[in-house]
């Protein structure tokens, strides 16, 4: 992304109401903990006593139900509630203005927004029905001169099966998890183009290209001429000509790029006028960390470097040169 001076001590400014709000969720910890040993012990107590009176089982049970319900409210009276609390402040209050600070025209929704799963679904990278899906820490807005959205998505579909006594039991399995990106590539495609992680070759080496085509039966396999591309990733199309104008050769190394920046899977597709990134990731972008003060200039910059990351993606792939126009 091109430069923009960052001013940290106008930012600490900023961030003191919430760092105030990180402490006093550090200290409601450390109190329930005290809380916490006090019920432990004061139910081991109770336990031993009334096993040295020999008191009914039921009334042991009633004081094991007990305890635990104490040992509930302590949670989330000193733990949940305050961290709950801390973390909308956080993304608020520290996420937002750093966003800010990096792209005054991008908006941040931390709760994320529902109009990413309808991009989601317009990627057609996976066609698995969403039986489950949630979306959080959403950015949208311009970068330059390109419309940018990416979220946080998580979706899952589920399955189930039936023991032989009789019991149904339902799984979850992720489809997909990470960032999600979509970015106006100015340009109204005719066909659709599909950029995905080569596991084939990967796994089988050359062997591994007799499967691709099948994979795919209704596109066409499109073979390229860059060896490091090739071995990262496969490519499927429905117009071969048009796939190979988008990617051109320093596209294709941007794309590597990409992939090496974030050090995760990520996978693209061109429909329509839209360019669509999966980069799948466990890691949970743009969360508070409970020991880390908000005013330490590095961990500042730790997050400066998320945003510039996610954000320099239309950059790092050159969507700001308008190689076409839209019809």
């Amino acid at each position: 992304m091109p430069a923009k001076e960052i001013r940290l001590d106008d930012l600490k400014q900023v961030f003191a109401a919430v760092e105030a709000q990180r402490i006093t969720y550090c200290k409601a910890r450390q109190t329930g903990m005290i809380w916490m040993a006090a019920v432990v012990v004061a139910l081991v107590i109770a336990i031993g006593l009334g096993l040295m009176a020999n008191a009914p089982g039921i009334a042991l049970i009633i004081l094991g139900v007990c305890g635990l319900v104490a040992l509930g409210i302590v949670l989330n009276c000193f733990f949940y509630s305050p961290f709950q609390k801390y973390r909308v402040q956080f993304k608020e209050q520290f996420i937002g203005p750093l966003i800010r600070s990096v792209a005054d025209e991008v908006e941040y929704e931390p709760t994320g927004c529902s109009t990413m799963m309808a991009e989601y679904r317009a990627s057609e990278l996976y066609p698995q029905s969403v039986d489950r899906h949630k979306t959080e820490d959403m950015l949208h807005g311009r970068i330059g001169a390109t419309d940018l959205r990416l979220s946080e998505i998580h979706t899952e579909y589920k399955t189930t099966s039936t023991d032989s006594k009789g019991n149904k039991r339902t799984s979850w399995h992720t489809i997909f998890r990470g960032l999600f990106f979509s970015a106006d590539f100015h340009k109204d495609f005719q066909g659709s183009t599909f950029v995905k992680s080569d596991v084939a070759e990967k796994t089988f080496g050359s062997f591994g290209r007799m499967f691709q085509q099948s994979l795919f039966s209704s596109l066409q396999l499109v073979q390229l001429e860059d060896p490091d591309f090739e071995r990262e990733f496969v490519v499927h199309t429905s117009d071969q000509v048009e796939a190979r104008y988008i990617l051109s050769t320093s596209m294709m190394q941007r794309m590597l790029d990409l992939k090496h920046q974030f050090s995760a899977p990520v996978e693209f597709s061109f429909v329509r006028s839209q360019m669509y990134i999966a980069i799948s990731t466990t890691k949970d972008y743009f969360e508070p960390e409970r020991k880390q003060s908000l005013l330490d200039d590095e961990y500042i910059k730790l997050y400066l470097q998320q945003i510039q990351l996610c954000l320099g993606v239309v950059e790092n792939l050159g969507l700001n040169v308008r190689v076409w126009s839209k019809q």
